[in-house]
């Protein structure tokens, strides 16, 4: 009798599989589908029905794949920790995936990297293969990061004997040896660099550094200016961002913190934003209730804009100022 139940319970489990990979099957027909075209989340939802013990490797990647598309990096480590369960020597899923704990991501706790887990997942993969440059580089790279300089630089110079000479290797050995204290090396190293990628601020500003203590103070003079240039916003970006800073101080009722906003607004403003400025900055000067710098400014405002073209909102400044002039004069 418990023979029969066995066999019994056998073949059930049996047909309920066959019934059930038909539908497994088009849930990850949907999924692919689905991500093929953008709809991750819908992907994921698909994915997310498949029942956890038909869950392949195939399965795991694209959920991976979803997770990075949609920059949920929890989520992605997670599903990247159960492939390297399963393989640990994915080639493909080792280089994106150390690259981003290396790059690291915005946590609870502000930005954190992960280099001794790139350290651990590298160093495995090397047992079985240690000449794959992309891996090797992020090797090196969280050994650098780590502040451990001997061994990053002996991982740099094997990725360099392979024939990696790309801008970031040759970058992170100038960084490196500028750190152990070999100035000339780190000047050799970060100028080959700045040759590949001659606007990246920071190696500018590192090569002018060791230039300095080199004794090259012509070159170190010129690497500097070019960081400095690149590294100050444009005129425009700081534009926009004094005027943020001033809609925030209005919306927060600091007329005083708006002023000093505005002023620096007129520093980077182009001829066709001074108008408007000058009535904010009337309306500043009117709530601080220093009437005289009020009037100048509206009545600016309201010569510079008279018979004029102007749009619906120069329109709606003019008859607030001249509403506010009325007031001023009561």
């Amino acid at each position: 009798m418990k023979r029969i139940l066995l066999i019994s319970f056998t073949i059930y489990c049996a047909l309920f599989a066959s019934m059930a990979q038909p539908l497994t099957d088009s849930l990850r027909t949907d999924a692919h589908l689905w991500a093929s075209r953008g709809y991750f989340n819908k992907s994921l939802d698909y994915l997310r029905q498949i029942h956890v013990d038909s869950i392949n490797l195939e399965d795991m990647h694209l959920n991976y794949s979803n997770f990075a598309q949609l920059g949920q990096n929890d989520s992605l480590a997670y599903w990247a920790d159960e492939m390297l369960k399963h393989d640990p020597y994915d080639a493909t899923l080792i280089a994106d995936y150390t690259l981003r704990l290396n790059n690291g991501w915005q946590g609870e706790m502000g930005k954190k990297t992960f280099p001794q887990k790139v350290i651990d997942i590298c160093k495995k993969y090397c047992e079985r293969d240690s000449t794959h440059i992309l891996i090797n580089r992020q090797l090196a790279e969280a050994y650098y990061k780590i502040g451990n300089y001997d061994i990053a630089l002996q991982e740099l110079k094997k990725l360099e004997a392979l024939g990696d000479t790309c801008f970031g290797t040759l970058y992170t050995l100038g960084l490196t040896y500028q750190r152990m204290g070999d100035n000339s090396s780190a000047y050799d190293y970060l100028y080959r660099a700045y040759t590949k990628n001659d606007h990246h601020p920071f190696c500018l500003f590192v090569l002018g550094i060791v230039s300095n203590k080199v004794g090259l103070g012509a070159e170190a003079l010129a690497y500097l200016g070019e960081a400095e240039q690149l590294l100050m916003p444009d005129r425009q970006t700081l534009f926009r961002l004094h005027k943020e800073l001033a809609e925030a101080f209005r919306l927060k009722g600091e007329p005083d913190f708006r002023l000093e906003e505005l002023e620096k607004c007129m520093q980077y403003a182009e001829e066709k934003d001074v108008n408007e400025l000058t009535f904010l900055m009337g309306q500043c000067y009117f709530q601080l209730k220093q009437r005289d710098k009020a009037k100048e400014c509206y009545n600016k405002f309201l010569e510079v804009t008279e018979n004029k073209e102007y749009n619906d909102n120069i329109k709606r400044m003019r008859s607030d100022a001249q509403r506010s002039l009325r007031m001023m004069m009561w």
